[in-house]
């Protein structure tokens, strides 16, 4: 190995650690803020529902179910915590660390997603009727969850307020649970294909039935462009907001 080979993985490592580290302190900001509690306590009553259901449910009824769990935790909750950290002046202090734009985000992407997974997986099995398996269940909470989390942290640089991020939710919300009505019969369209939220609920309908193979690579190469275009637009809205380098579009 090349000496520049060395001193790239080298640098490789100590970004990974400083994200780890990120990610770890982020975990424990959501503990104080009562935010893991709540995803515990929404996933309990959930569970305990569709137990309740059994067989009277339906399976789109589930599917919306698991579709808002990483909605409710990418949207609300992240916008909680960049609102805690701006009000208490963490958030500035970011400028003079050595985090970076990118593991800041990602920081706060793969945590609140570490917790989203596993509540949106223990609804899932509570359903029950996981034909296919949780493969493609976890999938679709991953790359949702994380969508969810960078749309949210675009939003959240913007607004000095909860009041305000309030007010921008809706502008996101209602385009992207269009696809619910497709689920539902009520208005099915091909222009869903074009909102990404479509794929994740493909790749959810995928856990409980067989879903076409175009559908589901269809799915996970859109939904992973998706996240690629959102972390590009959160991170140019964090600069242009909290550091004041570049214009936010």
């Amino acid at each position: 190995m090349s000496a520049l080979s060395r001193s790239e993985a080298q640098d490789a490592r100590r970004t990974l650690a400083v994200l780890v580290r990120a990610v770890g302190w982020d975990l424990r900001l959501q503990v104080r803020y009562h935010i893991v509690t709540v995803a515990a306590v929404v996933t309990a009553l959930y569970s305990v529902a569709l137990r309740g259901l059994g067989a009277g449910r339906s399976e789109e009824l589930l599917v919306s179910i698991l579709f808002s769990d990483p909605t409710m935790i990418g949207f609300l909750f992240v916008g909680v915590l960049v609102l805690f950290e701006r009000g208490s002046n963490t958030l500035h202090a970011v400028v003079v660390t050595p985090l970076s734009t990118a593991q800041y985000l990602w920081s706060k992407a793969v945590s609140l997603t570490l917790v989203s997974v596993p509540c949106g997986t223990v609804m899932g099995l509570a359903g029950g009727g996981l034909r296919t398996g949780l493969i493609p269940l976890v999938v679709s909470l991953t790359l949702t969850s994380l969508l969810f989390v960078l749309i949210g942290l675009a939003g959240a640089s913007r607004a000095r307020s909860l009041n305000e991020y309030l007010l921008l939710v809706p502008l996101f919300l209602v385009p992207m649970n269009l696809p619910l009505l497709g689920l539902f019969g009520i208005a099915d369209s091909w222009l869903h294909f074009l909102i990404p939220t479509q794929a994740s609920l493909i790749l959810m309908q995928a856990a409980f039935d067989p879903q076409p193979s175009w559908a589901v690579v269809y799915a996970v190469a859109y939904l992973g462009c998706a996240v690629a275009g959102a972390f590009l637009w959160a991170r140019r809205a964090f600069d242009a907001s909290v550091r004041g380098t570049r214009r936010a579009r």
